[in-house]
């Protein structure tokens, strides 16, 4: 693991950590876009059934064709599936991201490493574990919710 590596994924959580409170049932996610060694895109997941991290990122990417061959770092593994919005990971493919950085694999079994291997088999590298007790502390209530069936509860 490398110093800019977690310089940047701590970042993406932090930024997570915005949508306390409004995303669940879906997971906290922070997303940075990183090109020569510079931010050209943020986002996080905001409110329940709007964009995703991955999504707000790209669209805040003032030169969408700096996006090409660059790096996002996201805390949790893209999704695959359409729900309320349509897959990350075609918005990920179709901006020509060469690389995602990822702290922990979706547990949903809608997800469950098949974000990882769509965008593998697209081309795109994947890392994945950058982080990943950091990332588990702050969604643990969503990771618990496919690992161990218990419902959580949080006090307010």
């Amino acid at each position: 693991m490398f110093k800019h590596e977690i310089y940047f994924m701590r970042l993406a959580l932090d930024l997570a950590q915005k949508g306390f409170g409004n995303v669940w049932p879906n997971p906290m996610v922070g997303a940075v876009i990183v090109k020569n060694s510079q931010i050209i895109g943020k986002g996080f997941h905001s409110e329940y059934g709007k964009d995703h991290a991955e999504v707000a990122a790209i669209k805040s990417v003032i030169f969408p064709d700096s996006l090409l061959g660059s790096t996002m770092y996201v805390n949790l593994e893209p999704c695959c599936h359409y729900g309320n919005t349509p897959p990350c990971v075609n918005a990920i493919i179709a901006a020509g991201i060469g690389k995602v950085v990822i702290a922990n694999i979706d547990y949903n079994p809608k997800v469950f490493c098949n974000g990882i291997n769509i965008l593998k088999s697209s081309g795109v590298e994947v890392d994945v574990g950058v982080l990943e007790e950091a990332g588990w502390e702050l969604n643990e209530r969503f990771f618990k919710k496919y690992t161990i069936e218990i419902p959580s509860v949080l006090a307010i």
